[in-house]
């Protein structure tokens, strides 16, 4: 198979550079393209105004630009956009068929913070939080960019951070990812006690390897290993996290069992907990 080159990257867009003015949402990125054989760049647009009028003429969009090796060891390429500016930039629209999202090679950037009340007034908006209140869960802020509400609630007592994992334009997912939170929050005690012993059942005899490799320690494993009800009392939970499908992950603080690796344990409401891992 012939090997794919950044000339072939440019040959799938228009051959003529248009100028327009970005207003950039998110940092800057780099990955292999064509079957991994060479570096782009990438980052998205907000929105897309026309460069004389100013004037909105595209909503969110794909920026890419095709890598050198230099650049890309460098890392000069993540400083060529900063998110919340308006650029004024040479691109060339995709040629080929309409795709979810407009895409744009970037040819060149001409001007930095240029003045656009039109991409301004959509930044404005754009940056305004969304906070989502609940009587049990309390006042959840969305971070647009992860589309994940933050939060905080009590949990046997203590204080544990919550990210609920949505689609921000189904606010059906919202409302599913707040259910789940709200259940487990009801049965805590149960679903403490079980997420406890999946992890002390997955991980116990992992942590007594931990254990014997560790020359801190004069702690003999042979002697006096780590049991199951050590290994689930020892853990300290800190963190839920749950997807728009409703599966959930308890994050745990191990204690040194690991030497400061994150335990967490993931389930479903209808399956419980499933599975336990490290992190980290």
């Amino acid at each position: 198979m012939k090997k794919r080159t950044a000339k072939d990257f440019v040959a799938l867009y228009a051959p003529e550079d248009e100028e327009k003015l970005v207003l950039i949402q998110s940092g800057t990125s780099a990955d292999k393209t064509f079957l991994d054989t060479f570096w782009t760049a990438h980052t998205h647009a907000l929105a897309m105004a026309d460069a004389q009028t100013g004037q909105v003429v595209s909503d969110r969009c794909y920026l890419s630009w095709p890598l050198t090796d230099q650049e890309r060891e460098s890392g000069t390429y993540t400083n060529r956009f900063a998110k919340g500016q308006v650029y004024r930039i040479k691109a060339r629209g995709w040629k080929g068929d309409a795709l979810s999202e407009p895409q744009w090679y970037v040819t060149g950037v001409l001007e930095e913070n240029v003045p656009c009340p039109a991409l301004e007034a959509i930044w404005a908006e754009y940056t305004k939080p969304i906070l989502l209140k609940d009587e049990v869960l309390g006042t959840l802020t969305l971070d647009r960019e992860l589309s994940m509400f933050d939060g905080a609630c009590q949990w046997m007592g203590s204080e544990v951070r919550i990210s609920l994992d949505v689609d921000m334009e189904k606010k059906t997912s919202w409302t599913r990812a707040v259910n789940v939170m709200k259940k487990l929050l009801a049965d805590q005690e149960t679903w403490d006690k079980a997420l406890r012993a999946m992890a002390a059942q997955k991980l116990t005899v992992r942590a007594n390897e931990w254990l014997a490799d560790n020359d801190q320690t004069n702690r003999d494993p042979e002697k006096d290993p780590i049991t199951e009800e050590e290994f689930a009392r020892r853990i300290f939970l800190t963190d839920f996290s749950v997807s728009p499908g409703g599966r959930f992950t308890a994050w745990f603080e191990d204690d040194d069992l690991f030497w400061g690796h994150v335990i967490t344990v993931d389930g479903t409401l209808k399956k419980g907990a499933v599975d336990a891992d490290i992190q980290g």
